[in-house]
């Protein structure tokens, strides 16, 4: 059987076939390529663009660093190795008497004096060698006759030194500025004392004889060592404090010394060295004060917090003790509880008799002091008013004296009604109504708060007994004492009033109200007082619930007596 013309060996695509899908293949390539180049362009493009904006700010930069450079007022000058000068800004060239552009090239030391070029070329040489900054007074600086003071350190490749030249002025300048110097020196409250390169006192101010009692013409000439306290100090103590002093060239510490009347004290005191152009000792500068009270009270300090600490630690062991014991306690008051909850409504009869107990006891001394105190009172204040009409004008200070005693005895008559007040209002004594408004008048005017009374009538308050009376009392007492201590209100509305046979105390504020935690609280006894009057004698306490801002209302119930 013949195959057809155009069938390819073995099933293979025919080569016209292999050739479109070669250039396909090829086709996408490129355009995968062109895509990936066109990408690489744009992050090109975008890198170049943040290039760019940082190139353009480097030159803002430059460019503003170059405009303070030029117009600060401080001149500024830049020196290589050979002292020539390569840059330098308006102010040096107004310091040096030429323009800044021709001061490049020049000799840094030919503005200065001959007799100080030499010493400007060891300053160089030192500082390119050493890279440590220094400065540098020179005379005459730039031909004007005016001294300069030059701050010179290196530049980070060491090629060259940056300096800042500040021109101290001519000698009248440099004489005034001294002037104010001593004038300052004189009237600062620290001693100063100048020494010379042997260590003689070549200086002092008013402060250094206020301090050490010696006059200036006693110290001068003198080694300052003849201040020193002899022992004080360990043997190498000053020369370890030179050792520091010449190789730091400052130094502060604590030195123990004696006053011109042999009075020891303490100095804080703080020792600068001065050298000359040549770098050896010119001067030594020393500053002290008096530090023997602040060490004293430090000390004083530091005994109290010792105590403190032995304070702390027998008390550590006092709680210790005291909480192993109260351990003890506690055990045995939950095996008292124990016993007690067996025998809680005998307990709460007792307290029911201890409530009328007390009531009883405060009338019966509230009786007493009225019949015993309050007589004898009477009547030693009738005795003081006779002796005083008898007295008269005839014996000024008896009467005198008279007039102050009878003013004793009527604040203590007015302490013993108030004392009988509190054990037991004399106002119960004329009803319920009474004792209510004579409440409620009192506490108005001790607190300055609004308060409200609404009574019932006479026939309810008939029907009120005697305990029940006096438990309402209470309950008003202690009601207005805790508004007064706690509710912050501004306005109070007491009610009692009769609903069929019970009678009603409602007291009611307008104050901040009581959270649920606060009724609970330690030390919260007045509620629970009144909850166990209510329950002694069958009634009922109830507090509203509580509403944040709406105030307390506090109601207290009881049955009325039958007819």
């Amino acid at each position: 059987m013949k195959r057809p013309a155009d069938a390819a060996p073995n099933g293979l695509a025919p080569a016209g076939a292999t050739a479109d899908h070669g250039g396909q293949r090829d086709a996408q390539r490129q355009l995968h390529e062109l895509q990936v180049s066109r990408i690489e362009l744009e992050l090109q493009n975008v890198a170049l663009t943040a290039l760019q904006q940082r190139h353009h700010a480097i030159e803002a930069d430059l460019g503003r660093y170059a405009s303070l450079y030029d117009e600060a007022p401080a001149g500024y000058l830049s020196v290589n190795r050979d002292g020539l000068i390569s840059r330098a800004n308006r102010a040096a060239g107004v310091l040096l008497g030429r323009p800044r552009d021709q001061l490049l090239g020049l000799r840094l030391e030919q503005f200065v004096a001959p007799e100080a070029q030499p010493t400007l070329r060891r300053f160089l040489a030192a500082l390119f060698a050493s890279g440590v900054r220094g400065v540098l007074e020179v005379p005459r600086f730039g031909g004007a006759g005016r001294a300069a003071r030059l701050e010179a350190n290196l530049d980070e490749t060491g090629l060259k030194c940056r300096m800042i030249v500040t021109d101290m002025g001519d000698q009248l300048a440099r004489d005034a500025a001294r002037r104010r110097a001593f004038v300052v020196l004189d009237s600062i409250e620290e001693g100063v004392l100048v020494c010379d390169a042997q260590r003689r006192i070549v200086a002092v101010n008013p402060a250094f004889t206020r301090l050490t009692g010696y006059l200036a013409e006693e110290a001068l000439g003198r080694d300052p060592a003849f201040l020193g306290q002899r022992g004080a100090h360990p043997p190498s103590y000053h020369a370890q404090a030179l050792q520091q002093l010449l190789q730091r060239g400052v130094w502060q510490g604590e030195v123990r010394n004696l006053k011109r009347d042999g009075t020891p004290v303490l100095m804080s005191m703080s020792l600068t060295v001065v050298r000359a152009e040549d770098g050896n000792v010119d001067y030594f500068i020393g500053v002290f004060s008096d530090s023997t009270e602040r060490k004293r009270a430090e000390q004083a300090l530091l005994d109290l917090s010792r105590e403190l600490d032995q304070r702390v630690v027998e008390r550590t062991a006092a709680l210790t003790a005291a909480n192993v014991q109260l351990r003890r306690e506690v055990a045995e008051r939950e095996r008292v509880e124990a016993a007690l909850r067996q025998t809680g409504e005998q307990l709460r009869k007792l307290a029911d008799h201890q409530v009328m107990v007390k009531e009883e006891e405060r009338k019966r001394i509230a009786r007493e002091i009225h019949d015993e105190l309050g007589q004898n009172l009477l009547a030693l204040r009738l005795d003081l008013a006779s002796l005083r009409s008898r007295a008269g004008e005839r014996h000024p200070r008896l009467s005198r004296r008279v007039e102050a005693a009878l003013d004793n005895v009527d604040a203590t008559i007015r302490s013993v009604r108030g004392i009988m007040n509190e054990l037991r209002p004399a106002v119960l004594d004329l009803g319920l109504q009474a004792a209510f408004e004579w409440q409620v008048g009192e506490w108005r005017k001790r607190s300055g708060v609004a308060c409200r009374l609404q009574l019932p009538d006479e026939a309810v308050l008939a029907a009120i007994g005697a305990d029940v009376g006096m438990a309402l009392f209470r309950s008003l007492q202690e009601s207005l004492l805790n508004v007064q201590r706690h509710a912050q209100a501004s306005d109070v509305e007491v009610r009692l009033q009769g609903h069929g046979d019970r009678v009603e105390l409602r007291v009611a504020d307008n104050g901040v109200g009581i959270a649920p935690g606060q009724r609970d609280k330690n030390g919260s006894f007045g509620l629970i007082g009144i909850a166990e009057r209510a329950a002694a004698l069958g009634g009922r306490f109830q507090i509203e619930p509580y509403v944040p801002g709406r105030g307390c209302t506090l109601t207290i119930a009881f049955a009325l007596a039958p007819a």
